[in-house]
């Protein structure tokens, strides 16, 4: 995998919904979570999002993969939304896509994100990069999101 990433433009609204939609359809099925569930987005709110945020594509050689919304300053910066296509995921993609995060932001004191309580996956791939789980916000009757944030390091000194 060759992996590129560059700022989302409205043409990649055509590849980037679909994928989307596929990456958050199983939290849809499980959660019902109409309100809140980017597979029910539209065309215009993601437009709006890359329009108004720090809105990424990822390429794999030349082929979208997915994309990465994240909101803020270096004060904070809130990671919303990071989807892979459902064929690109567990090989990578993920891990190259918070590294390019963390890179490009680099003067960022505080990383957040929510991901559903029943995401195990997320919960372990999170954690792994030094998020900690720091709060439970119930979204609806059956979604409970955990919010997980993460401090930069500072190296220790001499």
């Amino acid at each position: 995998m060759a992996l590129t990433f560059r700022r989302s433009t409205l043409e990649d609204i055509e590849c980037l919904l679909p994928i989307q939609k596929a990456s958050f359809q199983e939290d849809l099925e499980k959660y019902e979570d109409v309100e809140t569930n980017p597979a029910c987005e539209t065309d215009e709110k993601l437009a709006e999002n890359i329009r108004k945020y720090h809105h990424f594509t990822i390429l794999d050689d030349d082929t979208i993969i997915g994309a990465m919304d994240v909101r803020g300053n270096d004060e904070r910066m809130h990671i919303s939304k990071v989807f892979i296509s459902p064929s690109h995921q567990n090989k990578g993609a993920g891990t190259a896509t918070l590294q390019f995060l963390e890179a490009k932001f680099s003067d960022v004191k505080l990383w957040t994100l929510y991901t559903p309580y029943l995401s195990f996956r997320n919960h372990y791939f999170y954690e792994k990069f030094g998020y900690k789980k720091t709060k439970e916000v119930q979204v609806t009757a059956k979604l409970v999101l955990f919010k997980y944030e993460k401090l930069p390091v500072v190296p220790l000194l001499d």
